[in-house]
């Protein structure tokens, strides 16, 4: 069973991303960083005119942005986001066994 992924446009990318952005009156619209990879399974997945990128603002405080393009002829569309707040680290799944060293490195002293 093949996927068939379809052509958008801008504004159905928008509509579609619209849960996860957050509108400010003045200044880029931003997004949370533990959203971005909701976003792009949801226009990846979907879409094969789209494309996704991420980087930093130049400068001294450089801000995370994301990119998201829509690929059309004649010219191509592109919508950049601010990134806010810092995604979530994930809980390596061998934590247990550092407490347990330190714990009788503890009871050793």
């Amino acid at each position: 069973m093949t996927v068939r992924r379809g052509k958008t446009t801008m504004s159905k990318v928008q509509k579609a991303i619209s849960p996860y952005v957050h509108k400010h009156v003045f200044g880029r619209d931003t997004v949370d960083a533990n959203d971005i990879e909701r976003i792009a399974v949801l226009l990846l997945g979907q879409y094969n005119n789209v494309s996704i990128s991420q980087g930093l603002d130049q400068g001294k405080d450089g801000k995370p942005w994301l990119k998201i393009t829509v690929k059309s002829f004649p010219f191509s569309e592109e919508k950049i986001l601010e990134v806010t707040g810092t995604p979530k680290k994930k809980k390596d799944d061998l934590d247990w066994i550092d407490r347990i060293e330190e714990y009788e490195a503890f009871v050793d002293d």
